[in-house]
C-alpha cells in the first residue's frame, strides 16, 4: 500500500499545470456614447434638449416623434463632438407623444409627453 502511495505522490508531483492568470488585465471598453435629454412642450410643438457628454465616433443621433404609437415625424443630428444640440416637433392636439432617440439602429433614450392612453382597471 506504501509503494502505491509513494507512486501516485512521484506521479503527481512530476504532472506541470498550465498556468491561467488569474487577473488577466484590464479589458478596454469601445468608446461610446453619452448622451442625456429633455422634452420640453412649446405652443404647437415640443422641443428636445439633448446633451452629449461622451461621443465614441461621429455620426447620426436618429430622433423619431411618436404620435401615439405611429410615427409622426423623424430628424437626425450629426454629432462630432460634446455640446449641447436641439431639435422642434410640431404637435397636433395636447395627447401622448413620445421621442425615441437611436444610436446606430439601437435605442438610447425614450422620453415622453403626455399621458399615455391606459386601459381601464379591471373592476
Amino acid at each position: 500500500m506504501r509503494c502505491w502511495l509513494f507512486l501516485l505522490l512521484l506521479l503527481l508531483a512530476a504532472c506541470r499545470y498550465t498556468f491561467i492568470p488569474l487577473d488577466p488585465g484590464r479589458a478596454s471598453f469601445p468608446p461610446r456614447l453619452g448622451l442625456s435629454g429633455r422634452l420640453e412642450a412649446v405652443p404647437g410643438g415640443a422641443v428636445v434638449h439633448l446633451t452629449v457628454r461622451r461621443v465614441g465616433e461621429p455620426g447620426y443621433i436618429e430622433l423619431r416623434w411618436y404620435k401615439d404609437d405611429r410615427l409622426f415625424e423623424e430628424r437626425s443630428i450629426w454629432v462630432e463632438a460634446p455640446g449641447q444640440y436641439q431639435a422642434r416637433f410640431s404637435r397636433l392636439d395636447e395627447g401622448y407623444y413620445r421621442l425615441v432617440v437611436l444610436v446606430g439602429g439601437g435605442p438610447v433614450l425614450q422620453l415622453e409627453l403626455g399621458a399615455p392612453l391606459l386601459p381601464a382597471p379591471p373592476s
